[in-house]
């Protein structure tokens, strides 16, 4: 789970707008739930309220809060989440008569001044002129909510309306960028609420210029904008070890290529042979940089596969998956990575030196004295263990044309034309062919 949460909602028109906004700047505080109560399990009314409000608002169940309740079921965790849900479904609330009387009884609201509206500039702010100005708006009018866990918001000091004031001004332009919205067309106001385990603030953006557009890659993007600037030290301190992680792989490849040239002690040296070799003969024959960039679509699905063959390599492997631990950590800290499998090394752009260095490598290699070498070599294996070292070495070969990246569909197009145009059965698999 990410540990922050932004959840975004919009209204076509203004009407629930005027009494949120009036509820984000004055909310009165309430008594809490008996101590001795807190930690008894949810009574049957707050499950029946969940049930009813999850089937209602389906994208509540994606709230902090939430997760907390299913893992413990408390009345404290049910009454946080139905708390919660009231907050950012101010402005529809009627909706689910359940909730209006959770509406009234919310936690406190840190005031600055007579109420907690904030906004770009400190200048003074009249409740009821934004009230009216916002309900009278014609536009779209987005309502969304910044949450952290109390214990980040603790540790990274975002436990009050100055912490957030300012965070949200710094980011006034990521904010205008991921609705399209023109800076100087931006308006926005917001409240600090310092609920008990999830503190937030609610956040209403419109525009009074052209009309704009929050996408998914919107939300995406102002998640991001928010996450790297609240956890901005544990950002740089993760990136830190990843970089490391990155330069240890560069290092393990570079002592692997070593081996397989020096022909020491690796089951799939051959077969790492006849795939530099490929390379070597396919990246000689075209003009200009000899680097990934630059080389045509078959030749880079060479090279992709090479790297992820000798990424399979236990050491490397093992650094590989230490990067991704650390990745998922990072960028854990403003969206859920289990939602996304991890992308294998010949896709990740944070390492194409790999490729380049495995270019590099096969160009300088001399493949006449190796295949001499290789020859005599196979000649003096007599031992039964050699005998099975070299036959799994020539099936590996063998499987080499079936375990090549697919062709994409221009190029199985291009395949079948050229066959039927010399007179040969329609049989491709759909795969580009690699010959030694």
């Amino acid at each position: 789970m990410a540990k922050i949460i932004v959840s975004c909602r919009f209204k076509k028109n203004a009407k629930g707008v005027k009494n949120l906004i009036k509820y984000m700047g004055t909310r009165e505080s309430v008594e809490k739930l008996p101590s001795a109560r807190e930690y008894d399990l949810a009574s049957l009314s707050q499950v029946r309220l969940i049930k009813s409000v999850t089937n209602h608002f389906p994208q509540s169940k994606t709230f902090l809060e939430y997760t907390d309740y299913k893992m413990l079921p408390t009345r404290q965790n049910a009454h946080e989440f139905l708390d919660a849900v009231a907050e950012r479904y101010a402005d529809c609330a009627d909706e689910l008569k359940g909730l209006v009387g959770y509406i009234s009884q919310r936690p406190g609201v840190e005031k600055l001044g007579k109420h907690g509206l904030f906004s770009q500039f400190d200048l003074p702010i009249d409740l009821d002129d934004v009230a009216k100005n916002v309900s009278e708006h014609n536009g779209i009018i987005w309502t969304e909510v910044v949450s952290l866990r109390r214990e980040d918001a603790e540790r990274l000091h975002y436990n009050n309306a100055e912490a957030w004031k300012n965070l949200v001004r710094r980011n006034m332009n990521e904010i205008a960028r991921a609705h399209r919205i023109q800076p100087k067309d931006l308006h926005w106001y917001a409240a600090f609420h310092n609920t008990t385990h999830h503190p937030h603030i609610h956040l209403i953006v419109y525009s009074t210029g052209a009309e704009g557009y929050l996408s998914e890659k919107g939300i995406r993007q102002l998640r991001r904008a928010f996450g790297q600037d609240i956890f901005r030290g544990e950002q740089y301190r993760l990136a830190k070890i990843e970089t490391g992680y990155r330069n240890d792989l560069k290092q393990e490849l570079m002592a692997l290529m070593e081996d397989v040239q020096a022909h020491r002690n690796l089951p799939n040296t051959d077969y790492y042979l006849q795939i530099l070799q490929r390379i070597q003969k396919e990246v000689q024959e075209q003009k200009g940089k000899r680097l990934y960039g630059y080389l045509p679509r078959k030749v880079k699905k060479l090279v992709d596969f090479a790297l992820h063959e000798l990424a399979s390599e236990p050491r490397m492997k093992a650094l590989y998956d230490k990067w991704i631990e650390i990745n998922r950590e990072k960028l854990s800290l403003y969206y859920d990575p289990k939602e996304e499998p991890p992308v294998p090394i010949e896709r990740n752009i944070e390492f194409r030196s790999l490729k380049n260095l495995i270019i590099k490598t096969a160009l300088s290699m001399d493949f006449s004295q190796e295949n001499n070498l290789n020859a005599v070599r196979f000649g003096f294996l007599i031992s039964s263990l050699a005998r099975t070292i070299a036959q799994s070495a020539q099936k590996k070969l063998s499987d080499l044309n079936a375990k090549m990246p697919l062709a994409d569909s221009k190029e199985r197009e291009k395949i079948r034309e050229k066959k039927l145009a010399h007179g040969q059965k329609d049989g491709s698999c759909g795969r580009d062919t690699l010959h030694a």
